[in-house]
């Protein structure tokens, strides 16, 4: 029996929701159809990729592998699709590159993908460095260009930055967590309770503002520069936390299931985008870099709407 992209689609979506309503809804099919679709896939694979709880599915050991390689067949397509409609730039040059860890963890693969696609001649160096050693650098002329969370940048007046995506922040708590069932929470209620602390690229002090801006503290548990721990600690109720969208997934390595609600009132959304240097102007290498990574930002966008959607 042949695999179906159509297939892929149906099991990508629900992976991402863990319900098969929700998935159905998403991909604009009938129920029906869709666990139809889900089984004729198991068939085909002759494995299991979900087993049924009571709060919907859950990805089993092969679900979880078969996921990644779903995933990227899925953009695979999508890239050779956009690819069609262009070619590859003919623009030559060297272009430095300085980005966070934050940037580095989730969008490099994706960064050096789409330059080798679409400036294939343009040798491409990035540099991961803390946000001063990037600022720093962008005024040295170490760097010719930054991918960064611009709103953690300093106001210096000899930095341009130019916003790419603006992800929102959520409280993440586990599936059968009290808070996970409204529509929306304050920082008051989430005040109560144990609170898991994402340490990187500036994230602590970020939280330190928005929650002294509304005289209040968190109750730190456990604080860690791994988002995987995070996703096991709240999809296990350790705690809960509050990240942004771009970084949402509804399962843990674990197992674990994660939902996440809208805040209700002042957090900063999180928001990516280009550093560069506001004297000069940019090389012909380095303005085609910055044009193909606001490309990049909206494919991006459009696959963290997806992933989030409003799934668990």
């Amino acid at each position: 029996m042949s695999i179906t992209i159509k297939q892929l689609q149906h099991f990508v979506a629900t992976a991402h929701t863990g319900q098969v309503s929700r998935a159905a809804q998403r991909c604009y099919v009938s129920q029906p159809s869709l666990t139809t679709s889900l089984r004729n896939l198991e068939a085909a694979l002759k494995v299991q990729l979900f087993t049924r709880h009571s709060d919907g599915l859950r990805l089993t050991v092969h679900g979880e592998g078969f996921l990644r390689h779903a995933q990227h067949i899925l953009r695979t397509l999508e890239v050779a699709v956009e690819e069609s409609h262009g070619s590859a730039s003919s623009v030559e040059g060297r272009v430095r590159i300085a980005i966070t860890d934050t940037v580095s963890e989730y969008m490099l693969p994706k960064i050096i993908g789409a330059m080798r696609r679409q400036l294939p001649l343009i040798e491409f160096e990035p540099v991961e460095r803390n946000r001063e050693e990037i600022e720093a650098g962008l005024r040295s002329g170490e760097f010719d260009l930054a991918v960064v969370l611009v709103s953690n940048l300093s106001q210096a007046p000899d930095i341009r930055r130019e916003n790419l995506l603006k992800s929102q922040r959520r409280l993440w708590t586990s599936l059968d967590h009290p808070l996970a069932t409204g529509q929306s929470v304050s920082l008051r209620e989430i005040a109560q309770l144990p609170f898991v602390l994402l340490d990187m690229d500036e994230h602590v002090e970020t939280v330190g503002r928005y929650w002294g801006a509304a005289k209040l503290e968190p109750k730190v548990v456990f604080r860690t520069k791994s988002i995987e721990a995070v996703r096991s600690l709240v999809a296990q109720n350790v705690g809960v936390t509050i990240l942004s969208d771009l970084v949402f997934r509804p399962w843990s390595h674990d197992g674990g299931r994660i939902r996440r609600t809208a805040m209700a009132g002042a957090v900063p959304s999180m928001d990516l985008g280009l550093a560069y240097r506001r004297s000069g102007v940019l090389s012909e290498a380095v303005a085609a870099c910055a044009s193909t990574l606001r490309l990049l930002a909206k494919t991006v966008t459009r696959e963290s709407d997806l992933r989030a959607g409003d799934g668990p």
